[in-house]
């Protein structure tokens, strides 16, 4: 079982809901179209033994992500622009502490922050307009769901933000970031973009290990800008050497 520690850079670290990796709350401020509305009447909403966790998300409350995935507590969570941040482990559930790979991605996403998260909203509406068009059946039922978007706020009715996670190191001194999504079209799967060098590189479903990228599960690689086709070949290269 993980156990709660505090890191020099990542902070309080606490064990998920199940118990086997570690994580963190995280307020994402360049993700503000994904935020719950509502701030004062989500929290208003909450029983008052959950209210008490969400208003001190900041102190990594270790009872939280017990609740956290409940609708009404991600909804305030959401609210006040905060979500997870998840420490995968590689399926060693004793690992005390992240990676050197992890912390070094983490702080490069810290220092770019801001155009990762452009970057993963504009490959968002190129992925949703790409599928809508390929794949018309899946939005039959979805009338949330536009026709076209032309920005990420076209898609807020339907796509919502869930939070990052930092992946075990997939190459020697690498790890990847991604950001995961609840899409309308497919709830049980959700949406998954891995990034390469602040870049996108795949966005699909079950896209997790360096074999899953490179795959043809990454079937949204049409899609890439030209700089997002060489990120997706500098990974590849770093597989391989």
């Amino acid at each position: 079982m993980a156990k709660t520690t505090t890191h020099p850079i990542l902070g309080r670290l606490i064990p998920d809901q199940w118990g086997d990796e570690l994580m963190f709350f995280r307020k994402f401020p360049h993700m503000e179209t994904f935020w719950h509305p509502d701030s004062q009447k989500q929290l208003e909403d909450l029983e008052l033994k959950h209210r008490d966790l969400v208003k001190k998300w900041e102190l990594q409350p270790g009872g939280l992500p017990e609740f956290c995935r409940n609708y009404d507590v991600a909804a305030a969570l959401q609210s006040l622009g905060v979500f997870e941040v998840g420490i995968s482990n590689d399926e060693e559930p004793d690992v005390a502490s992240p990676t050197a790979a992890q912390v070094s991605a983490w702080e490069d996403f810290v220092q770019h922050e801001e155009q990762i998260c452009l970057n993963a909203c504009d490959a968002l509406v190129r992925y949703f307009n790409f599928l809508r068009s390929s794949a018309p059946q899946l939005f039959e039922q979805e009338d949330d769901c536009p026709e076209t978007a032309e920005c990420i706020a076209d898609l807020q009715n339907c796509v919502r933000f869930d939070g990052m996670n930092l992946s075990p190191e997939v190459i020697s001194g690498l790890s990847t970031i991604s950001f995961g999504w609840d899409v309308d079209w497919d709830m049980e799967h959700g949406l998954q973009t891995i990034f390469h060098e602040g870049e996108v590189i795949a966005i699909g479903n079950d896209l997790y290990s360096p074999e899953d990228i490179l795959s043809q599960s990454n079937f949204g690689k049409e899609i890439l800008t030209e700089t997002e086709q060489v990120a997706l070949t500098n990974f590849d290269f770093a597989t391989k050497n």
